[in-house]
């Protein structure tokens, strides 16, 4: 089963991120057999048990987006949410045939009273219908995009309570030095990719945008930092347990300390923190601001973990110490100039992202309710963008939550808020509950680790919205919810 998680990971993000429809349903049903994998393999007492407020949570905001989808009449339509008729009839051509004209082609009823009833030699008008009964819409602008993106939600979610039964400690020692090779891949042909950019993601595949920054298998760079940092607290969370695990048994001392790097158990630590070094240096080779920003977040809270879990000895010191200086070696490496001048170049515009969420603010405000359908923010700017409106169309709102306040309207955004209270909330029961060993604790750390930092980049970002990186999310998902059997070894961890 790890190996399989691995698979559909690495399928994710090689397959430029699961963007395209081939790719994407492929993710798609690689996911679906992970959950039920997870659901249908033999589990201890502890993981056998459905997490509940989780399921029930998701269940909601599956219901909310289903609710988009239900037709209505144009009179319930107008009466719930008129500013989506009104974009309909502008934006859909079948929908505003049927409200100019299915009214005025149906006579009266015979012996209705009106005396209206058309004659075919008269010539005389039909009675246009009220409100053109035959004219039915659902909430969501594009139904169709709102099915991809409910499918898509609805397979995530099975995944995820699927892993969270099914992961077993064991398991996890396979998928987190996995991610960490994967990634060591993944810098790989970033870099060299970077050096040999000829306008062609791997050599052969030319993006339709032509002014693209690819980098990688990504199309866009800071989908690709993104991928990066939710992996890269996995790989530091690796090098903390091979390094507190190893030196469990050794002598105070200097010298016993150099002396245990000629373990087999050092080497490991050392060729997983190479790794870490390199996805590193990756990411800073991205030049995506949030992206640097996020790692630096990732590192110095991986360092202030490992100082609390080592207590102040000189092992965690060192081991802290050891997470930053990768921040620092991999932006030496990529130069301090040129990502402060990557930086310095950002204005108050925040690269043209405050004029896009001033749009999505002013959509939602004309869709407040309702919303106008998961996954059809793109279909919605296409007349209502007004920044940049001559030179751009923005498909996305550069920040994955206000463009779920606007897809969804309140009628998601509260069960989804909802959603990560109760996961926030599992989360922080399984480190009560201080049943992971020592491995077991430092992986899970590690996933919370990289939820958080890409939860700081999905605010000027849409990250998530590749379906590869939302797979990779998952994983870390599940893994930092999962019920831990009984610890084998090891102090409690603090909560």
């Amino acid at each position: 089963m790890p190996w399989f998680v691995l698979l559909l990971v690495a399928w994710g993000a090689l397959a430029f991120g699961a963007v395209y429809p081939w790719a994407r349903w492929t993710l798609l049903a690689l996911c679906v057999i992970a959950g039920a994998w997870g659901f249908l393999r033999p589990a201890p007492p502890e993981r056998r048990r459905i997490h509940g407020a989780v399921l029930a949570a998701l269940g909601a905001v599956a219901l909310a987006v289903l609710l988009q989808l239900v037709p209505l009449d144009r009179g319930t339509l107008r009466r719930w949410s008129p500013a989506t008729d009104e974009f309909l009839m502008q934006y859909d051509l079948r929908y505003a045939a049927a409200v100019r004209f299915a009214g005025r082609f149906r006579a009266a009823a015979p012996g209705d009273g009106t005396g209206t009833t058309a004659d075919a030699g008269s010539g005389a008008a039909a009675a246009p219908a009220p409100e053109a009964a035959r004219a039915s819409h659902a909430l969501s602008i594009d139904p169709p995009k709102t099915r991809v993106g409910l499918a898509m939600l609805v397979g995530f979610a099975f995944m995820l309570l699927g892993l969270a039964r099914g992961l077993g400690g064991g398991d996890l020692r396979v998928i987190a030095p996995g991610l960490a090779a994967l990634g060591v891949l993944m810098a790989m042909i970033g870099i060299v990719q970077r050096a040999l950019w000829a306008g062609k993601v791997y050599g052969f595949w030319e993006p339709i945008n032509k002014n693209v920054t690819a980098f990688g298998p990504f199309i866009n760079r800071n989908h690709f930092a993104g991928w990066m940092l939710l992996a890269i607290p996995v790989a530091a969370a690796c090098v903390a347990s091979a390094a507190a695990r190893g030196m469990a048994g050794v002598s105070p001392g200097w010298r016993n300390r150099v002396l245990w790097f000629s373990t087999p158990a050092a080497s490991r630590a050392v060729l997983v923190g190479f790794a870490l070094l390199a996805m590193g240096l990756a990411l800073a080779l991205t030049l995506s601001r949030s992206g640097i920003a996020g790692f630096l977040v990732a590192m110095v809270l991986s360092a202030l973990h490992v100082l609390r879990r080592q207590r102040a000895s000189a092992k965690g010191r060192v081991l802290s110490t050891c997470l930053v200086l990768v921040f620092a070696a991999a932006i030496a490496w990529v130069g301090i100039d040129a990502v402060a001048d990557r930086f310095a170049a950002l204005d108050w515009q925040l690269a043209g992202r405050a004029g896009a969420w001033e749009d999505a603010w002013r959509i939602h405000r004309a869709f407040p309710w309702f919303g106008i359908g998961l996954n059809t923010y793109g279909s919605a700017t296409v007349l209502l963008q007004q920044f940049e409106r001559a030179t751009h169309h923005f498909i996305e709102a550069h920040n994955d939550y206000l463009q779920l306040l606007v897809e969804g309207g309140w009628l998601v955004a509260v069960p989804a808020l909802a959603l990560v209270l109760v996961f926030a909330r599992e989360v922080r029961k399984r480190f009560r509950e201080g049943r992971d060993d020592r491995t077991g604790y430092w992986i899970r750390l590690g996933a919370v680790t990289g939820i958080v930092a890409i939860a700081l980049q999905e605010i000027v970002e849409f990250s998530l919205q590749m379906p590869g990186n939302a797979a990779l999310f998952t994983v870390l998902c599940a893994i930092a919810m999962r019920r831990a059997t009984a610890k084998r070894g090891g102090q409690r961890p603090a909560a």
